[in-house]
């Protein structure tokens, strides 16, 4: 019985990877060639489940086998097992079923970073700083905020039991918390940065991305907003539909936004703008880095191709590949690359991936980068590049790891632990920066914590960075992440430097509508 059982899985997996390789092996050979393939398969992995010291366990053979298949095509097409499609579904969706609460890898445990407003976790009496020990049982030690993550998302209404540490209480404190739907929004903060520029962050593209964007822009215009500053830092992408959303609502009528094309290059997918009337526009900066991909660099380079905003920061990462999800038996999933994606002058923006996926993931530090792709040109004439990311038009330093800042807010969690104890001896009000009185308390409570001793030397370097994230901390515990949000946008180049240049942006929308004007008023003479 277990003969025929092992023999019945490696069938189903053979199946499974001929289901997406035959087409690529039958185009080199033939049928023959297919068969001889899927023989050689057959033999190694019966050598591998018969002569290994300790056999893989067949899920893990499978995934292995697939994984490296793909990856011979590509570096995004990708196989995702019942968790990892149930996650992605989630993400994409905009809402899970959890204990709404912002976690973080903890030398202690997961901490509770901060509680979501309204959510269970709120409701039940969790805190901002709370160190969760155990989850239905298991220990957190050395757990991962993502093995967290998995084990207390679940079905709706089911119950996840939490043994939770809490500054000055000695014993464990123990929650029964039913999980909830919560809603995982793009638009992760939305709010005025003075009295007429807005600011928003999109995290990620999901199927409410669009409709997020437009209702913080309204609310925003409410407000005073006369100018926006969009963050896509460390956005990888997502749903390609949401960055067409955004796009639909920032450029004009009858505008390009992205072209599609097979590999073979012939099929080309064009989608454009609809022919009514643009939205009311404002001059608008998009800040970008390294960590911007995908749908995010489909927004910036529509946005930089038809001059309709500035982009500022560092260069995208350079993702043109086009992944379409297929599901697996309902509960799995393939990403599979079908097709390259081309910004409206022409750009193809997929950095090089053919000297292997370690120089791919692991691009060296580009302080002093160029463009190296070919040459395109915008609407008014401007010089843009194709052949590896998004380049700003403003480009900003890369700034270099700071290792005692580093150690001490993530090794240690030294400024987040030390805003729980303010919190809960001394209080915080909104919006308090740390002062020197602050300062100087937590000299003494690293010291009394047996952290690693601050030179003076270290203290005068970095006394500013300190002061800045004590001072973010404190507001996350107190008043959630938003708060302490608004006083990092203080003192971020980024967010400054888009203040400084935003009166070119507005240059660039009034010259970008004069050239509107003129065409439209040589249609109509024409007609």
């Amino acid at each position: 019985m277990a003969r025929f059982i092992k023999r019945n899985w490696m069938w189903m997996m053979m199946a499974a990877t001929v289901a997406v390789a035959g087409p690529l092996l039958a185009r080199s050979g033939g049928e023959t060639s297919r068969q001889r393939s899927l023989d050689t398969l057959t033999e190694i992995m019966d050598l591998v489940q018969k002569q290994s010291p300790e056999p893989p366990a067949p899920r893990q053979l499978t995934h292995a086998t697939i994984q490296g298949m793909l990856h011979t095509l590509d570096p995004h097409s990708n196989y995702m097992d019942e968790s990892e499609f149930r996650l992605l579904r989630e993400e994409q969706k905009g809402s899970f079923y959890g204990i709404g609460a912002i976690i973080q890898q903890h030398d202690q445990g997961i901490a509770i970073i901060s509680p979501m407003k309204g959510g269970p976790a709120e409701h039940q009496g969790v805190r901002s700083g709370d160190i969760i020990k155990e989850i239905d049982g298991t220990s957190t030690e050395g757990m991962t905020s993502n093995g967290a993550l998995q084990k207390l998302r679940g079905e709706k209404g089911t119950l996840v039991e939490l043994a939770i540490q809490r500054a000055g209480i000695a014993e464990l404190l123990h929650f029964s918390i039913a999980r909830a739907e919560v809603p995982t929004n793009s638009v992760y903060y939305s709010f005025m940065l003075n009295p007429t520029t807005g600011f928003i962050l999109i995290k990620d593209f999901g199927e409410t991305t669009s409709e997020e964007f437009e209702k913080a822009v309204t609310t925003l215009k409410k407000q005073g907003m006369k100018q926006l500053i969009l963050d896509l830092r460390n956005n990888g992408g997502g749903v390609l539909d949401a960055a067409i959303g955004i796009c639909r609502q920032l450029l004009g009528p009858d505008q390009l936004i992205v072209s599609q094309k097979g590999r073979d290059g012939r099929d080309e997918n064009q989608t454009r703008t609809s022919k009514g009337a643009q939205l009311d526009p404002f001059p608008l900066v998009i800040l970008i880095n390294r960590g911007s991909a995908s749908a995010s660099e489909i927004v910036t380079g529509a946005i930089q191709d038809h001059d309709r905003g500035l982009v500022l920061g560092q260069t995208s990462w350079g993702k043109g590949l086009v992944q379409s999800v297929l599901t697996i038996n309902r509960s799995r999933g393939l990403a599979l690359t079908t097709a390259r994606y081309y910004t409206p002058s022409g750009r193809s923006i997929q950095r090089d991936y053919t000297h292997g996926l370690d120089d791919y993931y692991n691009p060296e530090d580009e302080k002093d980068a160029k463009p190296q792709g070919p040459a395109f040109k915008t609407d008014l004439n401007r010089t843009v590049y194709g052949g590896g990311g998004i380049n700003p038009d403003y480009a900003m330093p890369f700034i270099k790891p700071n290792e005692f800042m580093i150690s001490f807010r993530f090794q240690h969690s030294a400024f987040f632990r030390f805003a729980v104890h303010e919190k809960e001896h001394f209080g915080i009000k909104p919006g308090q920066h740390a002062d020197d009185v602050i300062l100087g308390r937590f000299r003494s409570w690293a010291l009394e914590q047996k952290l690693p001793p601050i030179t003076d030397k270290d203290w005068e370097a970095n006394r500013d960075l300190i002061q800045e994230q004590i001072s973010i901390e404190m507001q996350n515990v107190a008043y959630g992440i938003e708060a302490g949000f608004k006083i990092q946008c203080e003192k971020d180049p980024f967010i400054l430097k888009a203040l400084e240049v935003m009166p070119e942006a507005e240059t660039l929308l009034q010259k970008k509508q004069l050239l509107s004007r003129s065409a439209s008023a040589t249609v109509g003479t024409t007609l």
